[in-house]
């Protein structure tokens, strides 16, 4: 479960990072993807991102919510 939460952190940071997600607040923040954390079934991730420094949170966390469908 460790790895596969592992994979799919570093998954999600590269998404982000490559800007493969189209969206002006997005491209205007640096996201931290701190952890992963897995369902037992392996169905299911909860994913716990912040915006480096904290600043503008409340923005990205709305921006990730209208493109969780691509990211999923």
């Amino acid at each position: 479960m460790l790895r596969v939460a592992e994979l799919m952190r570093h998954a999600v940071a590269q998404l982000l990072a490559r800007g493969q997600v189209s969206d002006p607040i997005l491209d205007a923040h640096t996201i931290t993807v701190s952890r992963v954390q897995m369902s037992p079934d392996l169905k299911l991730a909860t994913i716990y991102v912040a915006p480096l420094g904290g600043k503008d949170e409340t923005d990205v966390l709305k921006a990730l919510d209208r493109h969780k469908r691509y990211m999923r």
